[in-house]
């Protein structure tokens, strides 16, 4: 009686997963849909730092990083080929990390610029969703502490997703020509000319101020656990700024001090250049408080590669 009744229990549950396993595949069998779009760049960075051979310089962070590093520039002053691996804040530093963990090479240069958003672990799981889309690669990278977040966020994606389609179709491009379309160049930085569109210099609604907050412990944790696995591949591994408009910062010079200190000792891992130096005049700011124009870019890169032979890493 006992068995029959584990039994019939057994046939309930795999019943009702059934439902949701044939919703999740109906909707993975359907095109991308956001392959034009910041998250849609990410396969093709990930494809980028698996194809790329020999030591590289690979800037990791949001979407503040491709606006910000101009990578042919970097790459003329390294002797190496330069990689802007961002798309947006919300997938997060782990995710990032978690795509380059298994890709790294002997004499790789890692230079982490999160955004203020990513030290406090502000992950979209939905906006994950529109990165990682149909690509087994990119959903293999998954970090496994971003799967409940993932599942309880997928119903809101897959309509996102359905609701595209219905109004557009089927995208024709492939991911490659709509990443080009979309201004990236050949090494994942934006290469579209740009000049400020801020009215008021600054995004109102995107206003820092720094707390207890502001470090989160599960991004300690996964840089302190992809520091040790590069160490391992013989890459070097930094932390640096990412650009902020100085507008939109609400508190003291001293606080960025105090906040790159405890960033240097939580993470184990050397800064280079000045937390404070991020505070950027508003002029040099395109279109949020993170990207640059173009002749902010051009400056950010060279201040990075003068922190990068400041500290001895480039000569």
């Amino acid at each position: 009686m006992k068995k029959r009744f584990f039994v019939r229990l057994i046939c309930f549950f795999l019943a009702l997963l059934a439902v949701p396993a044939g919703y999740f595949a109906a909707v993975q069998s359907l095109p991308a849909m956001f392959q034009g779009s910041l998250m849609g760049s990410v396969y093709v960075k990930q494809q980028l730092v698996q194809n790329t051979p020999g030591k590289r310089v690979l800037v990791v962070g949001g979407s503040s990083v491709p606006y910000s590093i101009q990578c042919e520039q970097v790459a003329e002053e390294a002797g190496m080929p330069c990689i802007a691996m961002g798309a947006t804040a919300y997938l997060g530093l782990e995710y990032y990390l978690a795509l380059i963990d298994g890709e790294l090479h002997p004499g790789d240069i890692v230079v982490l610029a999160p955004e203020f958003a990513m030290l406090q672990n502000a992950v979209s799981y939905s906006t994950t969703w529109m990165a990682v889309e149909n690509s087994p690669s990119l959903l293999a990278a998954l970090p496994v502490s971003y799967w409940p977040g993932m599942v309880s966020s997928y119903y809101t994606y897959s309509r996102q997703k359905l609701d595209l389609l219905r109004q557009k179709g089927a995208p024709a491009a492939t991911p490659q020509e709509q990443y080009a379309a979309f201004g990236f160049g050949p090494w994942g930085d934006i290469v579209t000319e740009r000049e400020s569109m801020l009215e008021s210099g600054y995004d109102k609604n995107n206003i820092l101020t720094l707390d207890d907050s502001s470090l989160s412990d599960e991004v300690v944790k996964a840089v302190r656990r992809f520091a040790k696995q590069a160490q391992k591949a013989g890459a070097t591994v930094v932390l640096t700024w990412a650009p902020f408009d100085e507008l939109a910062y609400t508190g003291a010079a001293q606080q960025l001090e105090e906040f790159q200190t405890q960033l240097e000792s939580r993470t184990g891992l050397p800064y280079i250049g000045r937390l404070a130096d991020c505070m950027l005049p508003a002029e040099l700011f395109y279109d949020s408080n993170n990207h640059l124009t173009t002749e902010g870019a051009a400056l950010r890169t060279w201040m990075l590669l003068d922190d990068l032979a400041e500290s001895g890493i480039l000569p």
